[in-house]
């Protein structure tokens, strides 16, 4: 059983003994008093049987899942288990015997009751507690179940009368741990980057200056596009749909100036996805710049240095701006024969946008003539990651993420996952006859005539190529553990995307000085994929799932639910770096952070006046 079959059973259980454990705690509770119905009496002890079975499967799946790592049950161990199994002992030892014997003293379903209590905290501690157990956290759990079991006591003491001093208790129990839960959970936006005083400022830390650079300029401004059949209100870069593919040669210098002409108060940005620029380049507003408002203009300079494929998108309000179209391709070092190839969704209509092409739903056709040497340099711009297949030829997986692939050697007919955000260069002499890329199992790109799409196995990206040594020194070790829990976002409760049990802007910020080398585990708890992305940096796969991985360099990869990723990242490009899900509705919700060099400051605000919003 994979630890996400066993993750979501997990939950499935939990539900149910939540529902048998009340059920059977009321038909006890009826059966204690008149007119004492012999039916209340069955009726209690069958659902207490099932439940109990119910609570022996939630055990061993709870073993099952600890084989995994004590992030996938630490909550369950210290909290929910112990406040369901102490409980259902007892029941089992009085309240059981006594439905047995038909005893008619209420306070004999206590115990029940208190099971049942358990049973409903164990769905408390999996929505409001997460990895690692804070002690705040258990505090609200115990609250909870601590006044609920004083609740049920005065109930069953009075017989089952005086309810409306009880429900009065009741909410006031519910103030008092809405008081300790905002206390503890609601830092102001800012303080997602906090960093002290003095040191240099991320403002400092730009591109050169270079009169011989390679200059573009590109115009947010609101747009539409018919896709589908429909138009489709969106918003562009130059009014193109993606945004120019930006091209400059490996060693010059790439100048960009953003203008904003978008409606109302939008801001906007430009980030370099998976680029590892200097800090102060990276458009990420409230972090490394204001976000540019109508009618202003900011202006980004940096070396291209690292050939392959990249691409840019604002990261004012991502999430929108994004979807709506802000984004296009960059490409350092072309070789001869490359095409881009851009996946996006615009609402729900899934399009491919060929080289600079008006993107369409439709399959793209186009001619090269055999024996020429072809680079398919394909991007998601999605949020949800996308499987690829070609056929018709033996290719190469050549680079990922802008990193060639060590001793890639040729496929043929598989299918390969790219995640959200990420690059794929597929490279191939053109044959005699057709060459397929499809999407998702359907026809994207035809090159020279049509052919069936590839239906072979889907490749483990992590295991292809030639493995390299790798360094195992680190300087320090980070755990991120993603999940789905009840917290605060910008001073706002709501069922957040988190990490180690916090979102946005309360996840600590990990410090690392220049020239440290990183390791990184990231586990994934939750039932949602998460494409990961750190900002200014690729980091070397170790491992997944405790699989040795090719030390391949990513920017973007997809950490599926019950996963754990080893990753290794150098401390080699000093800032104040953004690291957030690249599937930019959990971003928005709660999965995004930052990895600080020591030393290094900011002078922008996120929130309030600024209008700075990154996700």
């Amino acid at each position: 059983m994979t630890t996400a079959l066993a993750g979501g059973l997990d939950q499935i259980v939990l539900v149910v003994a939540a529902v048998l454990w009340p059920a059977a705690a009321g038909f006890a509770f009826a059966a204690f008093r008149p007119p004492h119905d012999p039916r209340f009496h069955l009726a209690a002890l069958a659902l207490s049987a099932g439940a109990v079975v119910v609570s022996g499967v939630r055990v061993a799946l709870t073993v099952r899942l600890m084989q995994a790592g004590w992030w996938f049950v630490a909550e369950k161990v210290l909290l929910a288990l112990p406040l369901l199994l102490v409980p259902m002992v007892y029941a089992l030892t009085t309240t059981v015997p006594a439905l047995l014997r038909r005893e008619r003293d209420l306070r004999r379903a206590y115990p029940l009751i208190l099971t049942a209590i358990g049973a409903i905290a164990g769905v408390a501690c999996d929505v409001v507690v997460s990895y690692p157990v804070t002690p705040s956290s258990a505090l609200v759990v115990m609250l909870v179940g601590g006044g609920a079991a004083a609740l049920a006591w005065r109930l069953v003491a009075r017989g089952g009368g005086d309810r409306w001093r009880i429900a009065g208790f009741a909410v006031a129990l519910t103030g008092v741990v809405w008081a300790i839960t905002g206390s503890f959970s609601g830092a102001p936006m800012h303080a997602g980057h906090d960093t002290a005083a003095g040191g240099v400022s991320v403002a400092s830390l730009r591109g050169p200056a270079d009169p011989g650079a390679r200059k573009y300029t590109l115009t947010a401004k609101a747009s539409s596009l018919t896709v589908g059949g429909r138009t489709v209100e969106t918003w562009s870069f130059n009014g193109q749909n993606p945004g120019p593919t930006l091209r400059v040669r490996q060693g010059e210098t790439l100048e960009v100036t953003l203008r904003n002409e978008l409606p109302g108060d939008q801001g906007v940005t430009i980030h370099w996805h998976g680029y590892d620029l200097p800090a102060g380049e990276d458009g990420v507003p409230g972090v490394t710049q204001d976000a540019v408002k109508p009618g202003g203009e900011h202006v980004y300079r940096f070396r291209a240095d690292d050939p392959g494929t990249y691409w840019y998108h604002s990261h004012q309000n991502s999430s929108i701006a994004v979807a709506k179209g802000l984004f296009g391709l960059l490409i350092v070092e072309p070789a001869e024969g490359d095409h881009t190839v851009a996946i996006h969704s615009y609402g729900n209509v899934q399009t491919l946008a060929f080289d600079d092409q008006p993107p369409t739903d439709r399959r793209v056709a186009a001619d090269i003539p055999p024996g020429t040497p072809v680079r398919l340099r394909i991007a998601d711009t999605d949020s949800v990651p996308v499987t690829l297949g070609l056929s018709g030829v033996d290719f190469r997986l050549a680079s990922v993420d802008a990193r060639d692939v060590a001793g890639a050697t040729p496929l043929r007919d598989r299918r390969i996952k790219l995640a959200a955000g990420g690059r794929y260069d597929l490279a191939f002499t053109m044959p005699d006859g057709p060459v397929m890329l499809s999407v998702e199992g359907h026809p994207g790109l035809a090159l020279n005539g049509q052919t069936a799409p590839a239906t072979g196995d889907l490749l483990d990206v992590t295991r292809y190529g030639t493995l390299p040594e790798l360094r195992e020194e680190f300087d320090q070790e980070i755990v991120w553990v993603l999940d789905k829990t009840f917290a605060m976002v910008d001073g706002v409760p709501r069922l957040a995307h988190t990490v180690n049990g916090k979102g946005y802007p309360n996840i600590p910020t990990p410090i690392v000085r220049e020239g440290e080398r990183v390791k990184i585990t990231i586990v994934n708890r939750s039932g949602d994929l998460h494409p990961m992305h750190p900002h200014g940096h690729h980091v070397e796969v170790l491992s997944r799932d405790g699989r040795a991985a090719n030390g391949m360099l990513v920017d973007t990869f997809d950490v599926e639910p019950g996963e754990v990723w080893v990753v290794a990242l150098t401390a080699d490009n000093p800032g104040l770096w953004m690291s957030h899900c690249h599937d930019l509705a959990h971003a928005v919700q709660g999965m995004e952070f930052h990895v600080a060099y020591e030393g290094i400051t900011t002078p922008y605000d996120i929130g309030g006046p600024t209008g700075n919003h990154p996700a």
